[in-house]
């Protein structure tokens, strides 16, 4: 009787093919759905980095300027740069670059105003920085650099307004305004690969040494 009565029992040990294949299409669905929210949050904080670490060295050469009381450039160097790489400290190894494009970058000090350090005095330079991503940042001006004035202004002409003075290999500086020229402000653009909407950024730096981050549309 009992061996009867189990008999007309079946126990549900597992999950259907439906069951199955429903979880497996919900499951595409929501994937699919949320690679894109994924790829704008990815190249979101790709922009926000690079421009971050691109806004960290202007704002350092601007106080390094003020600090030392000598000119200090900020300028574009070769891509081929090498951050883990052994440098001479008696020669200029990663010279400065023209061009709009900054795959990598260096903070010197620069008392000639002229993009070029002097290792006469000891090691100008500040750092070396790789751009977080390649081909990513563009400048406004093909002059590849910027240049603070002991004052912390953006002093794109060369020497504008300001007078050198070297006694005993250390340099000193007269300002006169009526001799000064304006200064320049300068934008940059970080496009991350595959950008889309507004998640390039913009990096603005004013005549007074300002630094600002905002969003733009990618070209």
């Amino acid at each position: 009787m009992q061996q009867a009565l189990n008999a007309g029992k079946t126990k549900n040990l597992g999950f259907t093919i439906v069951e199955i294949m429903t979880v497996v299409v919900i499951s595409a669905i929501l994937i699919t759905a949320a690679i894109p929210g994924y790829e704008n949050f990815v190249r979101n904080n790709q922009s926000l980095m690079t421009a971050t670490r691109l806004a960290a060295s202007i704002r350092l050469a601007k106080a390094e300027a003020i600090k030392r009381g000598i000119p200090i450039t900020v300028c574009a160097i070769s891509s081929s740069f090498n951050p883990t790489a052994a440098f001479n400290e008696a020669t200029e190894e990663w010279p400065c670059q023209t061009g709009a494009s900054w795959n990598a970058w260096k903070v010197f000090e620069d008392p000639n105003f002229d993009a070029t350090e002097d290792f006469t005095n000891g090691w100008p330079i500040i750092e070396y920085v790789k751009s977080p991503i390649d081909d990513a940042i563009t400048s406004d001006s093909a002059g590849g650099k910027i240049t603070f004035d002991p004052m912390g202004f953006v002093n794109l002409t060369a020497k504008s307004g300001w007078s050198a003075s070297s006694s005993s290999g250390e340099w000193g500086w007269t300002y006169n305004s009526s001799a000064a020229g304006a200064g320049a402000s300068m934008n940059f653009t970080i496009t991350p690969p595959g950008c889309s909407g507004n998640n390039a950024r913009i990096v603005a730096v004013s005549v007074n040494g300002t630094v600002t981050i905002t969003h733009a549309d990618c070209p």
